[in-house]
């Protein structure tokens, strides 16, 4: 949150601000969060501020000094940013519609084309490999665009319109899909890795060959006319239409985002749910002989009434509510639990004080590496499962600024 004490002096003007600002050159002024809409704020300087999140919209910014400020998903709507001087700022997911820009204006290219397009200032939308990365493109108009191998990586797309878009080959790692026109769009070969698609309308869309793994597809608009490879319809249908009482023997359901599907009493056997995420889930007396489920994410999960004979459960991610057959429990199948179990002081010195000979030592530690390492990797998992929340809730953000955009 904002420092009160620099926000009450923000509000008295640039004047007393500069001037304050002044003796104290090596103060990083935070404004994270503050509500500075509609202020007279030109020729201040801002320079290195925290201004994270705060709100500027119909701020007057002409002829500010911003250079290195940081402001992440900062609202410029409508901000008067012409003269103003933002080098080195971090303008990831900033919200620049309606805001005012000039030839003057001290800007990376790349946030100023992202102004350009949000406030359709270029009538050309050759964009061959352009870096759009970690940029806020709400409702944006991309429609008939080439974005050939774009860098678009974290991107929110929500409610944008790509209809008839080319991507081949175009990087949307973890990017916000949800509610986009995606008709006729074409996506051969792009990476939709974890690529967020609900509401998203697919009529037509192509995605045949595209990296679609752990990409969410509730609620997603699929239709006849989408081409898509077999395995990734399969998911859709099951993560919209539910598994429950399903013959899915032999499915190949790895690397999906499954979760919080219902597959209770579910013929799972010998299918592949490696990697998978099933965070949630209902496998209620489910059929898992010889599944695997390597490497899954079965945090939340109650597998005690399921069939788990032969099931490969090593590696798999599991918390506190996960459910698991005692006979599982008991044995070594190299479970990981997510959350670190609490370590009594008295056990870490009892520990300490034991004398151990050299050789007990050297595989103390070698030991002590290999569960690192494979805590480390299930973390790494865990993380990037998560990734998507910011995008969704800057969308949210973003839905109470643009009421009635449906």
């Amino acid at each position: 949150m904002a420092n009160e004490e620099h926000l009450a002096l923000l509000k008295q003007g640039a004047t007393e601000w500069n001037q304050w600002k002044k003796k104290r050159k090596r103060l990083i002024p935070n404004l994270e969060k503050a509500n500075l809409s509609q202020l007279n704020l030109s020729d201040i300087n801002l320079k290195g501020a925290n201004l994270t999140y705060a709100n500027l919209s119909h701020t007057d910014l002409s002829n500010a000094q911003l250079v290195n400020a940081n402001l992440l998903g900062a609202n410029l709507l409508g901000t008067d940013l012409r003269g103003a001087n933002l080098r080195g700022a971090n303008l990831d997911y900033v919200i620049f519609s309606q805001a005012k820009i000039d030839a003057k204006t001290a800007i990376a290219t790349k946030s100023r084309k992202v102004w350009e397009i949000i406030n359709k200032q270029t009538s050309n939308k050759e964009f061959t490999g352009i870096d759009l990365s970690n940029s806020n493109l709400f409702r944006a108009d991309l429609s008939n665009a080439n974005l050939s191998n774009a860098k678009l990586k974290n991107t929110n797309f929500s409610k944008a319109n790509l209809k008839d878009a080319y991507l081949y080959k175009a990087d949307l790692t973890n990017a916000n899909l949800s509610n986009a026109d995606l008709r006729n769009a074409y996506f051969s070969h792009a990476n939709l890795t974890k690529v967020y698609l609900s509401g998203a309308s697919c009529d037509g869309t192509y995605f045949k060959d595209a990296q679609l793994q752990f990409a969410n597809f509730k609620t997603a608009k699929l239709s006849h006319k989408t081409i898509i490879d077999f395995k990734w319809y399969s998911v859709w249908e099951i993560v919209n239409r539910g598994a429950a009482k399903k013959n899915l023997t032999g499915a190949d359901l790895s690397n999906a985002n499954l979760e919080g599907v219902n597959f209770e009493s579910a013929n799972l056997t010998n299918a592949n749910l490696s990697h998978a995420i099933l965070r949630r889930s209902n496998l209620g007396r489910a059929n898992l002989t010889n599944t695997a489920l390597i490497g899954a994410n079965i945090c939340g999960v109650d597998l005690d009434h399921a069939n788990l004979k032969g099931a490969k459960l090593k590696a798999v991610v599991s918390d506190r509510d996960t459910q698991l057959p005692r006979i599982i429990t008991n044995s070594k199948t190299n479970l990981i639990v997510k959350e670190r179990p609490e370590i009594k002081p008295e056990s870490i010195s009892t520990s300490l004080s034991v004398k151990k000979s050299p050789g007990q030592g050297i595989i103390s530690i070698f030991i002590l590496g290999i569960i690192g390492l494979t805590i480390a990797g299930s973390y790494i998992f865990l993380n990037n499962n998560s990734n998507n929340n910011f995008n969704f809730q800057l969308q949210q953000k973003l839905e109470q600024l643009f009421p009635g955009a449906t």
